[in-house]
């Protein structure tokens, strides 16, 4: 009787602790992935109006999350639309081979009140390298959560730039992203 009891209550247990992770759905309209590059020492800033993801996320069971994150590099934007069909190019996204970036984590850590990091990979062009991303939890219920957070990339590790472009005299090499993600649960 008494097997039987410590039985039950280690499977209670076992079941509370490993449930499901919740599933949500970005708010496009809501949500934002943008970068800053240098070029000739000045801000060159732009946007990415296209991505789509698949978000396991719960804060309390980060061991269990995942993310998954296209971008559909032909949907670069920048305030200078010379530089966005630029972005297309061969030498810099080559969309007609690459169409998409993928970023992928499913280790979260938590590093304060509210900040995290995810320690995934990117593939852009045809390398996938590590990428750590830092951000902060701006809002979280049952029904929808809010992360805001960026990454330093160093853009010809990707192959980003070629040709007359590989160097970094001109366009410095280290790019910020910064990305605002408004979920609901599905």
């Amino acid at each position: 009787m008494i097997k039987r009891f410590f039985f039950a209550l280690l499977c209670m247990t076992s079941l509370s602790v490993y449930a499901e992770v919740p599933s949500w759905k970005i708010i496009n309209k809501e949500s934002s992935l943008s970068f800053t590059a240098t070029q000739n020492n000045s801000p060159v800033t732009g946007k990415f109006t296209s991505f789509t993801g698949e978000i396991k996320a719960d804060p309390n069971q980060l061991n269990a999350s995942s993310v998954r994150i296209v971008v559909d590099l032909g949907s670069v934007t920048t305030s200078y639309a010379e530089v966005a069909d630029t972005l297309k190019t061969s030498d810099w996204f080559n969309i007609k081979i690459f169409p998409q970036a993928i970023f992928e984590a499913k280790q979260f850590s938590k590093t304060g009140v509210n900040t995290y990091q995810a320690n995934g990979s990117l593939r852009i062009r045809n390398k996938t390298l590590p990428v750590i991303l830092n951000f902060t939890q701006e809002d979280y219920s049952a029904k929808k959560a809010r992360v805001k957070g960026s990454a330093i990339l160093k853009r010809t590790a990707f192959g980003i730039g070629q040709g007359e472009w590989v160097s970094t005299s001109e366009v410095k090499d280290e790019v910020t992203v910064n990305f605002v993600l408004s979920v609901t649960r599905k």
